[in-house]
């Protein structure tokens, strides 16, 4: 999924060296996070168990980083934290799901439309909207539908004997990863208001707070799913530690600690490689390869967003 632009403050931050090095932070970061939809999917456990062992993991963690940050954040803080957490859990829960509907490329590619997301949300604040992200939504929705295969102009003749097809209903997991995006939207939106708002809150200690109230909201959905269980105790919890790891402790910390320190065409450049690499590994793994239309659409989403979210 897209990373988080939430900003790193103090210099008790402990991913100094990533503000140092903010081009070799954000790298590491897309790489790490390009590698969670093919975790999730390794690991064989259902959407809800998926999150809940990814915060159960990482929680420890983030609380330790957040305790070398040295932050007291208010109550208040804390809450919209919480909530921001319950947020991420619906995002991750609509995300697993379109993750075999759709391919795990594809599913990492639909959740950027997020920034049409915030950007709604800013209009209705009252935020000045650029006319240029209007233009972009036609393009956006246009490479949606071909995601989808709604709209396909290669027809059928794509994919070769032996092949996976990347998704076993492309309309369905563009749906599905559609919510994801706005439960996304909606947790970019309040973990600004946060960072905005106040500087007793570093990026740990958000973070950490989040992983709680994440962990809380999934292990409620897999109550209410009856998938309560864990994965296999052999490989489905090793992938599921190292999906905690890569993304909630190493991907999205580095990448809120680097991002403020480049230019914003290398946010731009990070936004594309991210898909780019998980769908390297949907091929290399799992066999999986978009059909034509399927790339096309992604490229034309890919620059609806670009252009959206240009400053």
């Amino acid at each position: 999924m897209a990373p988080l632009l939430t900003r790193a403050k103090g210099k008790s931050a402990p991913l100094g060296f990533a503000t140092n090095h903010p081009r070799l932070g954000a790298a590491l970061g897309a790489l790490a996070i390009s590698q969670s939809s093919p975790l999730a999917k390794l690991s064989g456990a259902s959407p809800a168990v998926v999150t809940l062992f990814r915060g159960l993991f990482a929680l420890p963690l983030l609380a330790l980083l957040a305790r070398r940050e040295g932050h007291a954040p208010s109550r208040r803080d804390r809450s919209l934290a919480l909530l921001a957490g319950a947020l991420f859990a619906l995002d991750l829960q609509c995300f697993h799901i379109s993750i075999p509907l759709l391919g795990v490329a594809l599913a990492t590619v639909v959740p950027n439309a997020q920034v049409f997301i915030v950007g709604l949300f800013a209009a209705l604040s009252g935020e000045r909207t650029p006319g240029r992200a209007f233009a972009a939504i036609p393009f956006a929705l246009l490479g949606l539908l071909m995601l989808a295969r709604v709209v396909d102009p290669f027809g059928d003749s794509v994919i070769g004997s032996g092949v996976v097809a990347a998704g076993s209903d492309p309309a369905l997991g563009v749906l599905w990863a559609l919510g994801a995006a706005t439960f996304y939207g909606l947790y970019l939106v309040i973990t600004r208001r946060i960072s905005t708002a106040s500087s007793a809150v570093g990026p740990f200690t958000m973070l950490r707070d989040s992983a709680i109230g994440m962990i809380g909201t999934s292990f409620v959905l897999a109550l209410l799913t009856g998938s309560l269980l864990p994965p296999d105790l052999g490989p489905g919890l090793g992938w599921l530690l190292l999906l905690a790891l890569m993304s909630q402790v190493l991907g999205y910390p580095l990448i809120n600690a680097s991002i403020p320190h480049l230019p914003s065409v290398v946010g731009s450049v990070l936004l594309f490689v991210q898909p780019l690499m998980t769908l390297v590994a949907g091929v290399v793994i799992f066999g999986e390869i978009p059909t034509p239309g399927q790339f096309v659409g992604a490229l034309v989403l890919f620059g609806g967003v670009l252009v959206a979210a240009r400053k």
